[in-house]
């Protein structure tokens, strides 16, 4: 009776820890507007919504486009400046 109650301990501790996620999924920053993981998460849930399984991989590979498109065009604008000499000091002036 012992060892079938172990087997029944056991398995339940192996079932409850596939239920719990991988330490990976929460790697992601979810606070960062511009993630792709967030957008490609929030795709395939919008596309599960609307058109099921294939509405969650189009939704999904959509999402992350976006994302893409949108972290491509946030990084092209560099603030110039240069340094400038007022009363002895050395400032940074902005153009």
């Amino acid at each position: 009776m012992a060892s079938h109650l172990g087997k029944k301990i056991q398995a339940a501790v192996l079932a409850s820890a596939l239920l719990l996620p991988a330490s990976g999924a929460f790697a992601n920053d979810w606070s960062k507007s511009q993630s792709r993981t967030k957008g490609t998460v929030i795709g395939a849930v919008a596309g599960a919504l609307l058109g099921g399984k294939k509405g969650a991989v189009v939704g999904a590979a959509v999402g992350n486009g976006v994302q893409y498109a949108r972290h491509k065009t946030s990084h092209r604008h560099k603030r110039h400046y240069k340094y400038v000499s007022r009363n002895g000091h050395y400032y940074r002036h902005y153009y």
